[in-house]
């Protein structure tokens, strides 16, 4: 058994589908309600199965994950233009700004790197982006620790459903095959089956813009895993709720026993009006 594979089991620890919540927003535009402080972030999404953060944010709150059943740490590798949204960048210039070695000395279980394609054309900025991202490969390989390689589609307001699905089922697989060992990306309806069927490892979905509800946020969960998703990687999502841990609590009645969203929300007290 690898250290990938062993890090992998961890992470899962027996699930079939995982509840995993973001908060690295900050890293790449500094301002992000709901993170102002850290620590509270934190505190609020201890019941979830993986917390995605910035270096350095774990280093100063390491405490608060080192008990045996806080979230697996999963630390952001890459800074991107893409994701600064103060200046409304677009162009997908992206650089290492953690490695991964520093990441797992920081105590990451798992690190996350994203691949910018397919943006404006860009040949020679795009093979240096896979460059990158190969030589995050080869460091994840080289210390045994698991990769969540990030499809995300900077231009999705801009682009058709079916253009949106057609991208995310390309560099998903492109992705998986340069080394990814799990895929987060956005759900894209109906056909989001296809792309886990096209991708050779597991696939979550992301929560992208903010829904207005805890319904709407059970809703998403439950058809991303219907389609075959291995869970979701909600930020705001979650974070940004007015009761995170019930929210994290339905959303795993939801993705992992079958319930559905109306009954989740009952169960957990939540009122499913508009946050």
């Amino acid at each position: 058994m690898s250290g990938i594979a062993l890090r992998l089991s961890r992470l899962f620890r027996g699930k079939r589908n995982l509840v995993i919540s973001a908060l690295d927003h900050v890293m790449e535009y500094g301002v992000q309600p709901g993170i102002e402080q850290a620590a509270p972030a934190i505190r609020n999404c201890l019941t979830t199965d993986a917390l995605l953060l910035p270096r350095f944010m774990l280093q100063r709150h390491w405490e608060l994950l080192a008990a045996p059943v806080a979230p697996v740490p999963v630390v952001r590798i890459n800074w991107s233009a893409s994701f600064y949204y103060p200046l409304d960048y677009r162009e997908g210039f992206t650089t290492i700004a953690t490695t991964v070695e520093e990441a797992v000395q920081a105590g990451a279980g798992a690190v996350i790197c994203s691949l910018f394609l397919e943006e404006d054309n860009d040949r020679r900025r795009e093979t240096e982006n896979v460059r990158i991202f190969c030589e995050v490969v080869r460091q994840k390989e080289r210390l045994g620790i698991p990769l969540i390689g990030e499809a995300y589609v900077v231009e999705h307001h801009e682009r058709t459903p079916e253009q949106v699905h057609a991208k995310v089922m390309r560099v998903s697989r492109i992705m998986a095959e340069l080394g990814a060992d799990l895929i987060k990306t956005f759900y894209t309806g109906d056909r989001f089956h296809e792309v886990v069927q096209n991708t050779p490892v597991p696939v979550f979905t992301i929560g992208a813009e903010k829904l207005n509800t805890d319904l709407n946020v059970l809703h998403k969960a439950a058809d991303s895993v219907n389609q075959g998703a291995r869970g979701i990687i909600f930020g705001r999502n979650i974070f940004l709720a007015k009761d995170p841990p019930a929210l994290i609590a339905a959303l795993n009645d939801v993705i992992n026993d079958g319930v559905a969203p109306e009954a989740a929300l009952a169960a957990q007290g939540l009122d499913g009006a508009a946050g």
